[in-house]
């Protein structure tokens, strides 16, 4: 192998390399990761690929990236062949509509003399192995409709970590490209529905990005592209759209933009410092179960630290692209998925855009943190605690069933690691956690609002593989008493929400809440419910007359062996004046465990929850539902509830967006 290495780290690289507090050694030893020519084993694993991505540039030097078929059992010509060292001959099925067929047809008409750079990444979607390369495309031809044959001389190749890549099985399929939007020179309007729905299904795209010297200082070989794979849950790429008026011809124009979250990488930022300093992107979703592929182009910058959080709550490194142009072909792919998709089990959670948040959301930018210092605590039962916290300052109060955000950096210590096959979740882990307030404000009778607070109280169950949660529920006693001066204290982000029964009324009126509701909880998912009942007993308290608040209430909670206690937040008490409350229990046991008695005045029930248990309100139709707990709870849950009683039926779910 020869010794010179092509790719040269430039500013931009460097840049983000020392945002983001990369090693300071990695700019002078990422060239020599980058092998000039191509190992065996990559030659072998890109012949036996049945597709390959690839990223070219068009006349304008914009960057497309497509995902060709090079083995779809439709033609015998399709493949890739190694020919010579360094060179790859490249047949595949697709289609005259693509971008990057339509990038190589453009340069042959305009620069027909220029170089033509490409990159590309091959990816085994069986076993997420995937390989990198780059150089120039040598010569292309369409043989004849439909494929398309390529000479590709590669100097640049790089082994690549599997992480995030979704595993899936894909055969060969007969299929019939068909051109479903075309805005390759320009867009200025809003994406089609079909166009959107294909991003958010997406847990796989392409990213095709260059660096080109704008002055000949730098060597003619820093001419290069880069093409990499992203990925994530399904959703983890957000769109939204911003009108803007030009001055000319006052023209109202739609302006689409991308937001891509950064995971944690290799901490070269390859990808990244080629859009730092050439500003440009293509990005590719292939929609596997249908064959629909769309390709856009467009303007990106990445945004760090609070211009991040900015448009992006919690992320503190994103790209945002604004889509220059746009290319749906519906049946690109000569590929059928046949096999369920299998997504990493490094996928951080989605991160949201601020705009996508409904409700309020109060974050503290201040520069002086609001503190959250642990007062006590009070245990429900084995797995199950509230947590009771002082703010070193107060807060402005939502209406009761928000949450808040707790900054738990400090207490670990967040060490860089590349993989963590034990707790894959721990590579992204940010030590940043949001439960809701499982207390409410207390109630101001004259001004008639829930006022501002300087505690807040946390209903935290235990999990298994749970670092935060098992890191509170173990602390002892010298950390949970307001006495010691040895309390935990961590900052308080800040808190938002709009899952709450209850309803703001106009200047000078109370909150109202629904006369009748159906509260259903599971697990955790008690804990709003918790903060609304104190809400209720604080505006009661506060002497609000009778007829401003009255509410007839039915709880059911399903929970495991003792979580069952936590009832007794609800049963406690006197008078309620004008507020009924019904609790039925439903307790799920691990084996070995005692069932639980009843609990006051509450009914345990043994076994899950069911659509029978459903069926005894006689008046469920005239009840508004809220229900809280595990996502897959809240949808069987939702199921019953509508085929018991219909589309009418109005029912609130928490959303979990941050």
């Amino acid at each position: 192998m020869s010794d010179q290495h092509l790719h040269r780290v430039h500013d931009g690289e460097r840049y983000v390399q020392t945002k983001r507090g990369s090693p300071e050694h990695f700019p002078e030893q990422l060239p020599f990761y980058i092998a000039e020519d191509m190992p065996r084993q990559h030659s072998d694993f890109y012949q036996r690929l049945p597709y390959i991505g690839l990223g070219t540039l068009d006349h304008a030097g914009r960057p497309w990236a497509s995902l060709l078929v090079t083995r779809s059992g439709l033609d015998d010509g399709a493949g890739i062949q190694l020919t010579a060292p360094n060179i790859l001959d490249v047949a595949s099925v697709t289609s005259e509509h693509d971008p990057f067929v339509r990038a190589l047809e453009q340069h042959k008409e305009v620069t027909p003399d220029a170089e033509m750079l490409f990159a590309g990444v091959g990816v085994d979607f069986t076993n997420r192995r995937r390989n990198k390369l780059a150089g120039v495309i040598q010569s292309f031809d369409v043989a004849k409709p439909g494929l398309l044959r390529l000479r590709l001389s590669s100097n640049q190749h790089l082994g690549n970590c599997p992480k995030y890549i979704t595993v899936r099985t894909l055969v060969p399929a007969s299929r019939t490209p068909k051109l479903g939007f075309d805005r390759y020179e320009g867009l200025d309007e809003p994406l089609s529905t079909e166009c959107k729905a294909i991003i958010s299904q997406a847990s796989t795209v392409f990213l095709a990005t260059k660096h080109i010297p704008e002055t000949e200082v730098e060597h003619v070989e820093a001419r290069d592209m880069g093409f990499n794979h992203r990925g994530g849950a399904p959703g983890f790429i957000r769109a939204y759209e911003e009108q803007v008026t030009t001055n000319e011809h006052n023209r109202h124009l739609t302006h689409t933009y991308l937001v891509l979250p950064d995971h944690s990488g290799n901490r070269f930022y390859q990808s990244l410092g080629n859009i730092q300093s050439d500003r440009v992107v293509g990005v590719t979703f292939p929609n596997f179960l249908t064959g629909d592929v769309l390709y856009i182009t467009g303007e990106a910058e990445n945004l760090f630290d609070q211009e991040a959080e900015a448009l992006m709550p919690r992320v503190d490194l994103l790209t945002r692209i604004r889509i220059t142009g746009a290319v749906l072909i519906k049946q690109a792919l000569s590929l059928r998925l046949e096999s369920e998709e299998e997504y990493s089990p490094y996928n951080p959670p989605i991160r949201r855009l601020r705009s996508e948040m409904s409700g309020e959301l109060d974050l503290d930018h201040a520069p002086e943190r609001v503190m959250a210092t642990l007062t006590s605590r009070v245990r429900h039962s084995n797995d199950l605690t509230t947590f009771k916290f002082r703010l070193s300052k107060p807060i402005r109060a939502f209406l009761p069933g928000g949450f808040g955000i707790f900054d738990f950096s400090s207490v670990f210590d967040r060490v860089y690691k590349h993989m963590d096959e034990e707790n894959p979740q721990a590579v992204n882990d940010d030590h940043i956690r949001t439960w809701t307030l499982s207390n409410a404000s207390k109630f101001d009778a004259i001004e008639k609002r829930f006022i501002e607070r300087s505690n807040v109280e946390i209903t935290v169950k235990r999990k298994p593989d749970g670092l935060v949660s098992n890191y509170l529920h173990e602390l002892d006693s010298s950390y949970t008493s307001a006495d010691t001066g040895n309390s935990l204290s961590v900052p308080f982000l800040g808190s938002g929400g709009d899952f709450t029964c209850f309803s703001q009324a106009p200047p000078n009126s109370a909150p109202v809440v629904p006369k009748k509701m159906l509260w259903i909880a599971g697990g955790a998912g008690i804990t709003p419910f918790m903060s609304m009942w104190d809400g209720l007993m604080a505006m009661r308290e506060a002497c609000v007359e009778t007829e401003e608040l009255s509410a007839d209430i039915v709880l059911y909670y399903a929970g495991r062996n003792d979580d069952v206690n936590v009832v007794q937040h609800f049963l406690a008490g006197g008078d309620h004046r004008g507020i009924h409350l019904e609790v039925f229990c439903f307790q799920s046991l691990t084996a070995g465990v005692q069932p639980a008695d009843d609990i006051f005045a509450a009914p345990v029930q043994r076994g899950r929850l069911s659509e029978d248990d459903f069926k005894t309100i006689h008046d469920l139709l005239d009840r508004e539902v809220f229900v809280c707990g595990p996502v897959s709870f809240m949808q069987d849950v939702g199921r019953v509830l509508k085929a018991l009683a219909g589309e009418g039926l109005v029912i609130h779910q928490e959303s979990y967006a941050f």
